[in-house]
């Protein structure tokens, strides 16, 4: 008991400290953005996401290996093999610098189709600078990859934390500073160089200190050693390929019908919208020790799962909400002026976000009893679907259509991925529509309400009146969805006694130390 005991308060330690990095490169990110986006403009800004989502693609090829080395290096630690652990290090160490020379070598050779399929103009020359190094830097990551898998492995966390944290700070700090002082695409992809660079020697440093003695190996690869890593690979591959579709090819797509500057609007937006997943990534991490230590318990399990889809369906309703009827003054609070692209891509965006945030306690609990493949055929499925929806919508809707294709291909891979857990693992439906309907409903009520309202008031100009009306539309819009949960009797004796706890924890204690008299 006291050995499992430890083992759940080092897993919530090392959660803790990863998702801090986490929200350190997501604070980065909104920080400076807006202003890379200010001084680039919205063409160039839109050819750098369109460059940092080939990048994206690029480092999803990864033929599994990121996992398969993590997976060897802690095998390790249980008494597995030293020697296949250094092998897969070092197959991952030749696969990563393969991938970065064939990235670069195909980005030069096609570049003048790239150029004219995205439709550069006169930003070609630049951009085709700005991409080879921003391979540079996807170079160094991916040579950095097997230092950082020998971290994971061993459960060095704090290390990885700190080196990614701080370097996606520093990062951001390179990027404003270079865009202040003028430069372009070539400067700020020099940025990302120098900051994948230092990232790479922290990686190396940081491993040799911790665990010198697991590094990469290219005399003790043996055959068995490749055939293993194509097996576990190219399940993980397949997932991968599918994240590409679903997360990056949006970008592609409207820089290849309309051009970088619909690109720009797309990715402001989409970034936004991402962060609706932070904090339900942040309580998943949390939950997932609890889940596995709760698989050999079904009753158990089972009400975790239901427990936590129901605040995650609470949460990404509201959440959703709020960004759809806040959208527009949201986007002038983060960039001091209105950009309709990137409001009509959180406007349509966002349900699609909620509906897959919902489903995250289903993916713990498939995770947790060792069935990952659920999920990742959810993946497939909504790759398809976005694949089949994009053109058809593009042409009916223009830009629009394409952030729409996503959003109804997340709603019918989440249906098709609760359908299939339910029906593989036996679970009843019943509790899980108890679970999300009252949310969504009094949500979208709430929504519908508050852009009633809205929509008869005068909005204020500038970065203040922008945030008055975020404000005044979002809480409004929890007002009136807690209302509507209270009446729908949404809220037990469970959640109130869960809520009671967790402001006793808030309020300030006092001292045990009584006060000395004075003289």
């Amino acid at each position: 008991m006291a050995s499992s005991e430890a083992l759940v308060a080092r897993v919530a330690r090392n959660s803790a400290r990863l998702l801090a990095a986490r929200v350190a490169t997501s604070l980065a990110g909104v920080a400076s953005l807006p202003l890379v986006y200010g001084q680039l403009g919205s063409r160039a800004y839109g050819v750098w996401a369109l460059l940092a989502g080939l990048v994206a693609v690029a480092s999803l090829a990864d033929l599994g290996l990121g996992s398969a080395q993590i997976r060897e290096v802690a095998r390790v630690a249980d008494g597995g093999q030293q020697r296949q652990a250094r092998a897969v290090l070092g197959l991952g160490l030749v696969w990563g610098a393969l991938l970065g020379v064939l990235a670069l070598a195909g980005t030069a050779i096609c570049w003048p189709w790239l150029a004219h399929a995205c439709h550069l103009g006169e930003l070609t020359a630049p951009a085709r600078s700005a991409a080879l190094l921003l391979l540079v830097g996807f170079l160094l990551d991916s040579l950095a990859m097997p230092w950082r898998a020998v971290l994971e492995g061993t459960q060095c966390y704090a290390p990885v934390a700190w080196v990614v944290g701080g370097t996606s700070l520093i990062g951001a700090g390179l990027a404003v500073t270079v865009v202040e002082l003028g430069g372009g695409l070539v400067e700020l992809a020099g940025s990302v160089v120098v900051t994948s660079a230092l990232r790479a020697l922290m990686f190396v440093g940081a491993a040799r200190r911790y665990a010198a003695r697991l590094r990469p190996s290219l005399r003790a690869v043996t055959r068995s050693d490749v055939a293993y890593v194509m097996a576990y690979g190219s399940r993980v591959q397949v997932a991968n390929a599918a994240a590409a579709v679903n997360s990056e090819t949006d970008r592609l797509v409207l820089a290849g019908f309309f051009g970088p500057a619909a690109t720009a609007g797309f990715d402001l937006g989409s970034r936004l919208v991402g962060l609706l997943r932070l904090p339900s990534g942040i309580i998943l991490t949390a939950v997932f020790p609890a889940a596995a230590a709760a698989q050999d318990d079904p009753g158990r399990l089972d009400r975790l799962y239901i427990e936590m889809t129901r605040y995650l369906a609470v949460f990404a309703a509201v959440g959703a909400a709020m960004l759809v009827v806040s959208a527009d003054p949201l986007v002038r609070l983060w960039l001091g002026h209105p950009l309709p692209s990137a409001t009509v891509t959180i406007a349509i965006l966002a349900p699609g976000y909620a509906v897959s945030t919902a489903a995250g306690a289903a993916a713990v609990v498939t995770r947790a009893e060792g069935s990952p493949g659920r999920e990742t055929r959810s993946g497939v499925v909504a790759a398809v679907l976005n694949l089949l929806l994009t053109v058809p919508l593009l042409c009916l809707l223009g830009p629009r259509g394409v952030p729409l294709s996503t959003t109804l291909a997340a709603f019918g891979a989440t249906g098709y991925f609760f359908a299939h857990f339910h029906y593989r693992s036996r679970r009843p439906v019943a509790p899980l529509l108890r679970a999300l309907w009252p949310p969504a409903f009094a949500a979208a009520v709430a929504g519908a309400l508050t852009w009633m309202v809205a929509f008869d008031l005068p909005s204020a100009s500038g970065r203040v009146g922008a945030a008055l009306v975020v404000a005044f539309r979002g809480g409004l819009t929890v007002l009136i969805t807690a209302a509507f949960l209270a009446l729908l009797g949404f809220f037990d004796a469970g959640d109130r006694s869960r809520l009671s706890v967790i402001t006793s924890q808030l309020r300030p204690r006092r001292s045990a130390v009584p006060a000395m008299d004075s003289e």
